[in-house]
């Protein structure tokens, strides 16, 4: 203990005895040593202060932290672009479970992307916390995209339209927000009613297109994964 209080590292005071440091580390916190290099520096401690007093949209990063994003993806959707460790400490005080960026189930063998596609075509997204989600933990991906972009939770009878048609396509440009069902079919319903063969034909298409797209999405995230 002398030797390390006077500035010898674990790893030669271990090498003198025939140990590696962390049998040294154990004897040394069992004696109530702090170990160096353990606690927050002052620079660091400084950065944490200035990550408790900058501004954030809490309702959206509570939005944000529960569809399963870890504290660097909700940094990049949040407003002034703040930094991970101020989306950790504003978590962290707001008691939220945090994600670590290395804890993503995409490692797990049996892991399909968290990603599945409905019997319509529209593709689902595991949303384990979200309150609207279906019994197996899903929510349809367009409507987790069109509530991070409004930073608020969806109304049960809000509608999220695609604008092209296409329900796979969920990025921000094509969808757009009605206040009910019956606005969205006074605003796309075009007076025509198609046979049902026709139905199922354009419903067997929608599918095939969200399969893809969900492929798509799932080859690019293992090539991605390494970066």
């Amino acid at each position: 203990m002398t030797r390390y209080l006077a500035g010898e590292t674990a790893a030669a005071i271990g090498a003198d005895h025939g140990v590696d440091y962390h049998c040294v580390q154990r004897r040394l916190k069992k004696a109530g040593v702090t170990l160096r290099g353990r606690g927050p520096t002052e620079a660091g401690k400084r950065r944490i202060a200035a990550a408790r007093r900058l501004p954030l949209n809490e309702q959206k990063l509570r939005l944000l932290a529960g569809q399963g994003l870890n504290c660097k993806e909700i940094a990049a959707a949040l407003e002034g672009a703040p930094s991970e460790e101020c989306v950790r400490e504003r978590m962290v005080a707001l008691g939220l479970d945090r994600l670590a960026p290395k804890a993503r189930p995409q490692h797990n063998h049996f892991w399909k992307g968290g990603l599945i596609v409905d019997a319509d075509g529209y593709i689902l997204q595991k949303a384990i916390d979200h309150p609207h989600r279906t019994a197996a933990g899903y929510v349809r991906q367009h409507r987790l995209v069109m509530e991070r972009e409004l930073g608020r939770l969806l109304l049960p009878t809000e509608v999220v339209d695609h604008v092209n048609r296409d329900t796979s396509d969920n990025r921000p440009e094509n969808l757009r927000v009605f206040g009910s069902n019956a606005e969205h079919l006074a605003a796309t319903l075009k007076g025509v009613k198609l046979p049902a063969r026709e139905r199922e034909k354009l419903r067997q298409d929608a599918v095939r297109r969200a399969h893809r797209r969900v492929a798509a999405i799932l080859a690019e995230s293992e090539t991605g994964a390494d970066r």
